[in-house]
């Protein structure tokens, strides 16, 4: 508890509820325009993770009925306030959690029918997030966009009940009518996610090519799965107005020097109600990763293509090969104590 005590007295955050000093899960109404609804799935009333020596065993139980990735009394909270963020009109749920929701499979990796990527995200929750997405389908709540990091990597789906448990999928939904997907028009969907890297933290191993053949076969894997990259370490701004959603996605050249250059990776656009990426996807064209287009891939231009941002001396032009060849994958040094 001290730890917790140390957290609120030294970041700039409010205690939601004086009686529960672990909670940090709240919501803020911006008018009618969004609720940001903020979940705590890494700390609170969580079911047992995946701690690197014990993967095997949570990659064994990650579809039992009883894991919770929040807990009942935070879950409960989040499904009221869903429906309450609907009921008043707002016109977009932003759901900030922690780790990636959609699914990640890994299939072509290990020559397995279901393989997860991470069983330290919602995919070692199944039964949570099953019970999302019963919930997003059963009361038809629109506009919601799940944003996510953690994962050091870039991802962008469209939000798609995947069972691979239940056979069929309508044995498992408690009757919920869960239309089928179209993968070229996005129909069938609830929503989006848009999952963001990290700052400086290492992501995937190699250089652009290599890594965007690796982003590749992700891509291929999944079929909610957009796009990836987990090359460039950057951010994600998103752009809200009572008509659509738009997210831009920008990378640094290099983590391993000091430098002003923002690059522009991927734009991805919703509008308000369709519940899926707009289609042809980022337009049809993204700077680095591998994209989907309907079931052909997406061109990638290459970073080398695009003009990179300044962000210092306010204007646009292209980046110095010496950056981008300095690399972006860092490893870091092990610490004792």
């Amino acid at each position: 508890m001290n730890a917790v005590r140390a957290y609120f007295e030294w970041m700039p955050i409010r205690q939601v509820n004086l009686d529960d000093n672990l909670r940090i899960w709240r919501n803020f109404q911006m008018g009618k325009l969004f609720d940001l609804v903020v979940l705590d799935t890494r700390n609170y009333d969580r079911s047992i993770t995946d701690l690197n020596w014990n993967s095997d065993y949570v990659t064994s139980i990650r579809n039992d009925a009883g894991r919770s990735l929040m807990g009942s009394n935070q879950e409960n909270w989040f499904y009221r306030t869903l429906s309450e963020s609907k009921e008043r009109g707002a016109t977009w749920r932003i759901v900030g959690n922690q780790i990636v929701f959609s699914r990640v499979n890994i299939t072509s990796w290990f020559g397995s029918a279901e393989e997860p990527y991470n069983v330290d995200q919602w995919d070692g929750y199944t039964a949570n997030r099953n019970r999302t997405y019963q919930y997003l389908y059963g009361n038809q709540i629109d506009n919601t966009i799940m944003l996510a990091g953690d994962s050091h990597a870039n991802w962008v789906s469209d939000l798609l009940w995947v069972d691979p448990e239940s056979a069929p999928l309508a044995a498992a939904n408690n009757g919920v009518d869960i239309p089928p997907y179209d993968q070229a028009t996005g129909a069938g969907a609830i929503g989006v996610e848009f999952a963001v890297t990290a700052v400086s933290s290492s992501g995937f191993s190699g250089n652009i090519a290599a890594t965007n053949a690796q982003a590749q076969k992700l891509v291929r894997d999944n079929a909610e799965l957009m796009w990836n990259e987990g090359y460039f370490r950057g951010y994600l701004a998103l752009h809200l107005s009572k008509d659509e959603a738009r997210a831009e996605y920008y990378g640094a050249p290099t983590v391993r020097e000091r430098n002003a250059f923002d690059i522009p990776l991927a734009n991805f656009t919703v509008k308000a109600g369709a519940n899926h990426l707009q289609r042809p996807i980022a337009g049809g064209t993204v700077n680095s990763g591998y994209l989907k287009d309907a079931d052909r891939p997406g061109k990638v231009a290459g970073v080398n293509a695009t003009l990179a941002l300044d962000t210092v001396k306010k204007t646009w032009g292209p980046v110095p090969d010496a950056l981008l060849a300095g690399g972006n994958y860092i490893t870091y040094p092990k610490t004792t104590g």
